[in-house]
């Protein structure tokens, strides 16, 4: 059984490394997108685009060549549920709530370090740790509070590229850190403009997760992206480039914005683990019914949507955000 096990693990990089499908810039027609700035949580997608008559360009070998299910029982490993948490929030996190409803994750955002200080944040750490919860740095890359180009003068910004990278670096050599997330990797929804925009936003992901990984091999280094099909057009998100680079996908699977509902969820998430390459996907998912009704979603429906991330090939599902739906936060999450 191990022989057949070995011979089949080595039939599939065989075969990975054969190239199926080198089109990967299909852009799909869209007719409306979502005004912008009418209410802004922390990291809304400001132009939502329908994502209508997925056709995936390139697809995971790994994933789509499965041999019965033997990878996925290989290597599926750990199915991860979690938050993002807001500085602000920080203080209010109960980790003994979170342990017992089943998360084994958070995102804290970087301004926490500012916000806090060094010490209160180390300290926060270890109390997750202790907890069994792995704490990643959620870093806003291309937008702190205003939008900042990849592009300086018609090439890669490497100027700010190092400083974000510096950054990281130093996130990445904390004790206690299991990982890097990377938000707002993208452009506003204009990045069809910038002819050079999605070369140099590859270049940055690209360099980010090698820099921090030389610091610490052992980080998941993640990156959020827009669950749309034409995501490069508008955003200059290649997301199976991007899947090469991290370990992790996490689109914002924000039903509420896209005026969709659940069957959009099971459809989308296929569309994403299809388009991710070999990088794991982590579904994100919003606590309230849309950036322009914060009203709290039904936590029942948003466990449910959770599921069917989960039964379309996610392999864990975070929810946007901690604190913001009380009856989420009081819930089993698994």
């Amino acid at each position: 059984m191990i022989l057949l096990t070995l011979l089949l693990i080595s039939s599939i990089a065989i075969i990975s490394a054969i190239d199926t499908d080198s089109s990967d810039n299909q852009i799909l027609s869209v007719e409306k997108s979502v005004n912008q700035n009418i209410f802004k949580i922390n990291h809304p997608p400001e132009n939502h685009h329908e994502l209508s008559d997925i056709n995936p360009t390139k697809k995971s070998v790994s994933k789509d060549f499965d041999f019965f299910g033997i990878f996925d029982f290989l290597f599926k490993g750990e199915k991860k549920y979690g938050y993002w948490v807001w500085s602000g929030d920080m203080d209010k996190v109960d980790f003994d709530k979170l342990s017992k409803n089943g998360v084994n994750v958070v995102f804290l955002n970087s301004y926490a370090f500012k916000d806090h200080g060094y010490k209160d944040v180390m300290n926060w750490i270890k109390k997750a740790n202790d907890h069994g919860i792995e704490v990643h740095i959620w870093m806003q890359i291309f937008n702190t509070g205003e939008w900042i180009s990849p592009v300086k003068n018609g090439t890669p910004n490497t100027g700010y590229f190092n400083y974000k990278i510096e950054e990281a670096k130093y996130y990445a050599g904390l004790e206690g850190v299991s990982g890097l997330q990377m938000d707002y990797i993208r452009y506003e929804g204009n990045a069809y403009k910038d002819p050079n925009g999605t070369a140099a936003i590859n270049e940055f992901v690209k360099n980010y997760t090698k820099s921090v990984k030389e610091v610490n091999p052992s980080l998941t280094v993640s990156a959020t992206v827009m669950p749309e099909a034409n995501a490069t057009y508008y955003y200059g998100q290649d997301i199976p480039k991007m899947g090469e680079y991290v370990d992790v996908i996490v689109p914002m699977m924000y039903k509420g914005n896209y005026e969709s509902d659940s069957e959009w969820i099971k459809n989308t998430t296929d569309w994403i683990v299809k388009n991710s390459g070999d990088a794991k996907v982590w579904v994100g998912l919003q606590t309230y019914q849309s950036d322009f009704n914060v009203t709290d979603m039904p936590a029942d429906e948003l466990l449910k949507d959770g599921k069917f991330a989960f039964d379309n090939g996610a392999d864990g599902v975070i929810y946007f955000k901690w604190g913001m739906n009380e009856e989420l936060d009081n819930k089993k999450l698994n």
